[in-house]
């Protein structure tokens, strides 16, 4: 058993300033930077993996690699253990790691649980973001375990389901004309007029670790062997980010010894982070009038450019763009012939690899890891 705690708290990826993590922070307050909490690996090593398996189900067996203080009772509603299943119709060498199985149907409900979790502990009592609705609908129902007051920016264009999803769990709603970034801008007036925390996207420092517990399961269903290659459809970037870290750390700590490539995927009609990352960039440009029925991925220019780009530069990765048509008939191959639906922003993983093989980015023999990040069941008007 550990002696201490890995979590030491928070640090800022601009003017690296350290902070105790016990105040309930957004961004740096010296810079403005973006925070990345602090897990100290020499005392990772002191845990064993083989303790995982007296530790259930839920991604919470992994609470040594989270942002909490040992001991903590997390704000749980059963989120992750998720299967990992072979894609059959692609590839002997392609799984899905099936996030539909979630509590609100999506990855989200990690990164919910996660900053709740840490944010009832700092005694947060209203919270406040910017989401598609996939994360309004997560931290709707995290927020009502907690009993803390939810309020949820919505664009006007978000799928009907998600949008009286979040509305029965309890969250207070406002729709907004325009994108998430226009969302990002109502929610942080708020946030500011309310004295409101801002849990939006990258503005909080606790939702990317608990995304990042995806990379701890796979590893361990790899029976601590790392797949080739990650396929992740990139919106915010919060769960490459996450999971590009965990990946690191697993390596560093002894318990992997390698890293899996991440394959960054975005629609066609709004790839900020493809054209970034193959152009050479080292931060994203605004894109301009995002289009794509992928609702999830239309963000025009994530928060967290630079620390996206740098995870996948690190990963050796690959970026790349799928059209619309190829995500309608990669949604249409997942339901047919794997039993699985798919909302379009998932299915933009699928419908890059057929991609990758063809142009020969990715050998046919390489074990592939496509993320199904949300379920069809809350965008059934588009399948």
């Amino acid at each position: 058993m550990a002696r201490s705690e890995p979590y030491k708290g928070l640090r800022c990826n601009d003017c690296r300033s350290f902070f105790e993590g016990e105040e309930p922070l957004e961004r740096c307050p010296k810079c403005s930077g973006l925070l990345d909490t602090v897990l100290d690996e020499d005392t990772l090593t002191e845990y064993s993996r083989k303790r995982l398996d007296e530790g259930g189900r839920s991604m919470w067996k992994f609470s040594m690699f989270l942002p909490v203080r040992r001991g903590s009772i997390p704000v749980t509603a059963g989120e992750g253990g998720t299967p990992l299943r072979p894609a059959k119709s692609f590839s002997k060498n392609v799984w899905v790691k099936d996030e539909t199985r979630n509590p609100t149907g999506t990855f989200k409900d990690r990164g919910a649980s996660v900053a709740v979790t840490r944010l009832s502990q700092l005694k947060v009592q209203q919270l406040v973001l910017a989401s598609e609705g996939n994360a309004g609908c997560s931290f709707a129902l995290y927020s009502q375990m907690a009993r803390i007051g939810c309020h949820v920016y919505l664009p006007r264009q978000s799928n009907p389901a998600k949008i009286q999803l979040t509305k029965k769990l309890g969250a207070h709603l406002t729709q907004v004309p325009g994108t998430i970034a226009d969302a990002g801008r109502y929610a942080a007036r708020s946030a500011k007029a309310a004295g409101r925390y801002n849990a939006s996207t990258f503005v909080t420092p606790f939702r990317h670790d608990g995304k990042g517990t995806m990379a701890l399961e796979i590893s361990q269903q790899f029976e601590w062997k790392s797949p080739d290659y990650v396929v992740y459809p990139v919106g915010g970037g919060v769960g490459l980010v996450g999971m590009w870290k965990m990946f690191k750390i697993l390596e560093k700590i002894g318990w992997t010894r390698s890293n899996p490539r991440i394959v960054a995927v975005q629609p066609s009609g709004c790839a900020p982070v493809v054209e970034a990352y193959n152009r050479g960039r080292e931060d994203v440009e605004e894109w301009k009038s995002p289009r794509t029925i992928a609702n999830g991925l239309k963000i025009p220019k994530p928060l967290a450019g630079k620390w996206i780009l740098k995870s996948i530069r690190e990963s050796k990765g690959i970026a790349l763009k799928v059209r619309d048509t190829e995500i309608r008939r990669a949604m249409r191959q997942v339901a047919t012939k794997e039993g699985m639906l798919m909302e379009p922003s998932s299915a933009a993983g699928f419908a890059a690899i057929p991609r990758l093989y063809e142009t020969g980015s990715v050998d046919r023999g390489d074990t592939l890891v496509v993320i199904a990040t949300g379920s069809g069941l809350k965008t059934l008007e588009q399948l």
